[in-house]
């Protein structure tokens, strides 16, 4: 066996020992929240980029009353917020995924696919899975508030 060989076989196993271990998974965790609870606040501040008026017609189009227009920009900025900081993160994940629900919901006639025209509910389901990993796993690395899973 060469030297090379060797390396690499050492190479594969260091490898597989620092991403390939349990002890990752809380920077995964964390990768995972800074995402969502940036997309998050994005998601609400472009409600107010393009007018909150918008927003209101496009919740009166789906039988929701345009009254919530605030309250739901107010609590995707509050939730992303917590959800990026590591707050309380199970909590207002589970509590958004209501939020990714309806919008599964709404965009379910449109299909499957994203691209379609008005967006098919494909993204939305990402994001509601991505969001549920999160509520089950917890806030991760780097949390302002951190929890350990229960043990079975």
């Amino acid at each position: 066996m060469s030297t090379d060989q060797g390396s690499g076989d050492h190479n594969r196993t260091t490898f597989a020992a620092h991403f390939g271990s349990a002890a990752m998974a809380p920077y995964g965790l964390f990768l995972l929240r800074v995402a969502i609870g940036i997309d998050w606040i994005v998601h609400a501040f472009l409600k107010t980029s393009r007018g909150m008026n918008t927003h209101e017609a496009l919740l009166a189009k789906n039988g929701i009353t345009p009254l919530l227009a605030w309250p739901t920009f107010s609590l995707e900025v509050m939730g992303g917020l917590a959800i990026l900081l590591g707050w309380y993160t199970r909590q207002w994940a589970a509590f958004l995924l209501i939020f990714l629900g309806v919008v599964v919901w709404i965009k379910w006639p449109v299909g499957w696919t994203y691209s379609n025209p008005g967006g098919g509910w494909e993204y939305p389901l990402f994001w509601l899975i991505a969001q549920a990993t999160l509520a089950c796993a917890g806030g991760g690395a780097f949390a302002l508030q951190r929890t350990t899973p229960p043990q079975i």
